[in-house]
C-alpha cells in the first residue's frame, strides 16, 4: 500500500538546509586546517572525535523522536561528550596548547550538535 509522500513545510526546509550546512563546516573548517599547516590532519581527527561522539548521544537518546525540549537536553549532552572526545583526539596526537584544544573542541561539536537538532526539528510530522 502506498503512502503519501510527506511534504516539508519551508521552515522545515530552511532547517533542513542549516542543518546540512552546520554538517559540513566541520570539514571544511579541517580542510583548511589541513591545507593551511602542511597537512596537519589533527583537526580532521577532532571533527571525527567529536561526531562519533554526538552521534552516539543522539542515536542512542532517539533524537528523531523527541520534542524540542528534549531535543535540546539531549544536545547538552551530546556538547559535552563531543567535546571531551575531540579534546582526548587533539592531546592524544600531541597538541598541548589548551587555549586552543578546547575552543576548536567546541566550535567542532557545536556544528555536530547543531546539525543534528536542526534536523531533528526539520523532520516532517505525519498528519
Amino acid at each position: 500500500m502506498d503512502s503519501p509522500p510527506i511534504t516539508r513545510t519551508p521552515r522545515q526546509q530552511r532547517l533542513r538546509i542549516l542543518s546540512i550546512i552546520f554538517a559540513a563546516a566541520p570539514f571544511a573548517f579541517s580542510l583548511m586546517r589541513a591545507l593551511n599547516a602542511r597537512s596537519d590532519l589533527r583537526m580532521m581527527w577532532m571533527a571525527l572525535a567529536s561526531l562519533v561522539g554526538a552521534s552516539a548521544v543522539m542515536v542512542i537518546g532517539g533524537v528523531r523522536r523527541r520534542v524540542p525540549r528534549s531535543i535540546f537536553s539531549l544536545s547538552v549532552l551530546a556538547m559535552l561528550v563531543a567535546i571531551l572526545l575531540a579534546g582526548w583526539t587533539a592531546i592524544r596526537l600531541g597538541a598541548t596548547a589548551a587555549a586552543g584544544i578546547w575552543p576548536v573542541s567546541f566550535v567542532l561539536s557545536f556544528c555536530w550538535v547543531a546539525s543534528y537538532a536542526l534536523d531533528a526539528l526539520a523532520r516532517p510530522t505525519p498528519e
